[in-house]
């Protein structure tokens, strides 16, 4: 017993040491913080563990002598905190405290400038933004570093950014950008045209292998035309580019570095400048004084503190030792949100939990028992189960509630159990069906699968899940022939990429395997319509094929969530997932 609670403490302790530490480190304003030494923490937190425990009574004492079990247990977990947190505090007396900061000054709408926001996170990856992956700190990172030549907005709008404003050809297949002037980069170079073309002939490059050189394939020339103009020749007709440039991958580099320089240096024009880098502990940035867009930043300081386990990052916004926690788990928000120190931004976004059947082969290719499946479960119910309620039930399509391509007034499909089991037995079924979901427990893969195993019961829909192994679950179980009913999970895009990339002749990740003539024509025409008013009918009717379909069936649509101290102020969580950390000030 008394080995059992030693190692439960000895957990928790090691948490409260590194909380306490990252108070310190954190709140310097010195050039270069000094380094987290969890090393020394862990030793005294250790030795410190071993002296109460030595101290501590043998074995609890014979119930005749009146102190309980219980008791003697908890005065041994006192008597370790104390010790330990004592040798914590004594260890953090040689760490460098903190520097006084000025005064904040107050901008334009009341915000204060000044001071230093501290952002825990799980990890790091690469800095070369054209290669990254899905690295949260990588991502952070490359959002304040870089400016992107367009950018999402918050109400699903794609933004001019590096680039001012733009031409199109009468045919859709030529793009002339205007170049924003008077952008510095942070290595002194001054913006052009040739920074554009550079920065995308790079992505265009098959030796780079950018993840978004795939949805970029249709330009087939982008060069300089003068100092700030930049021209994109496409392989035909085609209306999202400037929303597919929007992409994290394409961030703006300058043309006359070492590009092989990029992945240990940043060379961005972004709100904030890299001081500090160490992926295995933190990464420190300061603001931009010349950043182009005046008035911003408001924060002097951001240090992105890389913490792998979610229970820390979250015990340490709950301290204040950190401030901002992203993507908190769902399990946990109710706890922040009772925090009166803790504010929970939320939005909805395009991100799917979903069901996919096989419909090229097998069962699945009657549409009556996809329709079993999609009358037979409880949106709600099986929402409530995977995101504690968040979110929003979602509706076969993948066009998100955000997405200026939603169509508004469509139906949603409610669980009808009746209805379910006429399409049961008229897919020849009518004494119900026994099927095998496939999942994993991530993402909230499994709940999503238990929950409707238990939501369908009612229709006579029996289901066996199993629950596979996640590091083989893309490469052996989803789009396998092994597996014709399976679970899938997808971040949120733009309506075009949402559907082009799971359905359609040129789908990258066709997993329904689903062959419809008229989306394939439907999504032709939406690309090369001009009229935006023709190109949201086209989504509309592609909408409706979906649903009427049911090719895949969309459960539901995740938040994304920002958890943050409250004296954090003008946070918005984004739809996409992007931070405009420059647009965040502190009310310290």
């Amino acid at each position: 017993m008394l080995h059992k609670i030693k190692r439960h403490r000895m957990a928790w302790l090691f948490m409260a040491g590194l909380v306490l530490t990252l108070t310190v480190a954190c709140a310097t304003e010195q050039p270069k913080p000094a380094p987290i030494d969890t090393a020394a923490i862990s030793s005294a937190v250790q030795q410190a563990v071993q002296q109460a425990m030595q101290a501590a009574p043998a074995a609890p004492a014979p119930a005749t002598s009146g102190v309980t079990k219980g008791e003697i247990e908890a005065l041994i977990t006192k008597a370790t905190e104390d010790a330990a947190l004592a040798a914590v505090e004594a260890a953090l007396l040689a760490a460098p405290q903190p520097v006084a900061v000025a005064a904040p000054v107050a901008g334009a709408g009341g915000q204060k400038y000044g001071g230093t926001l501290k952002v825990g996170t799980n990890d790091f990856g690469t800095m070369d933004p054209a290669i990254m992956g899905l690295s949260s700190g990588s991502t952070l990172y490359s959002n304040l570093a870089y400016d992107n030549a367009t950018v999402p907005w918050y109400d699903g709008s794609v933004r001019p950014e590096l680039l001012e404003s733009w031409t199109i050809s009468d045919d859709v297949s030529k793009y002339t950008f205007k170049v924003r002037q008077g952008v510095r980069f942070h290595h002194g170079k001054l913006l052009t045209a040739d920074d554009i073309a550079f920065t995308y002939n790079r992505i265009l490059d098959e030796a780079t292998a950018s993840p978004i050189r795939g949805p970029l394939s249709f330009i087939t020339r982008v060069y300089a035309d003068g100092d700030f103009t930049v021209v994109f020749e496409l392989d035909g007709a085609n209306s999202f580019l400037p929303q597919t440039m929007s992409d994290y991958h394409a961030r703006i580099v300058p043309s006359d570095i070492n590009i092989e320089e990029i992945t240990s240096k940043e060379f961005g024009s972004g709100p904030y400048i890299l001081m500090e880098h160490n992926p295995a502990e933190r990464t420190v940035m300061r603001r931009n004084p010349d950043y182009w867009r005046a008035g911003l930043p408001y924060i002097d300081e951001i240090i992105f503190f890389y913490m792998p386990e979610q229970t820390t990052r979250l015990e340490a916004l709950k301290s204040g030792a950190i401030d901002v926690v992203i993507s908190p788990s769902f399990a946990t928000l109710s706890e922040l949100e009772a925090n009166p120190n803790v504010h929970v931004a939320e939005t909805a976004t395009a991100g799917v939990r979903a069901i996919v059947m096989n419909t090229s082969e097998g069962i699945f290719t009657d549409k009556n028992l996809r329709k079993a499946l999609q009358y037979g479960f409880d949106r709600s119910f099986v929402r409530e189960a995977a995101l504690f309620g968040r979110g929003s039930n979602a509706n076969e399509s993948p066009v998100g509630v955000n997405d200026v391509y939603r169509w508004k007034d469509q139906p949603i499909i409610d669980q009808d159990i009746p209805l379910a089991m006429e399409f049961l037995a008229a897919a020849g079924y009518p004494d119900g069906i026994d099927l095998t979901l496939n999942t994993m427990n991530q993402s909230q893969h499994l709940q999503v699968a238990l929950a409707f195993k238990e939501s369908v019961a009612a229709a006579g829909i029996r289901i066996n899940v199993i629950d596979n192994d996640t590091t083989t679950y893309w490469s052996e179980i989803w789009i396998n022939s092994c597996c014709n009913l399976v679970t899938t999970s997808w971040g949120g895009r733009p309506a075009q990429e949402a559907i082009s990339t799971v359905f359609g002749k040129n789908a990258a990740w066709n997993e329904s395997l689903y062959v419809n003539p008229r989306m394939d024509e439907l999504l032709d025409l939406a690309v090369a319509e001009g009229d935006f008013s023709t190109r949201k009918a086209y989504f509309q009717e592609m909408q409706e094929i979906l649903i009427e379909d049911v090719p895949t069936i969309y459960a539901m649509f995740l938040p994304e969530i920002v958890a943050h101290r409250s004296d954090i102020k003008d946070v918005q969580a984004h739809p996409m997932g992007w931070v405009f950390m420059e647009d965040w000030w502190i009310d310290r």
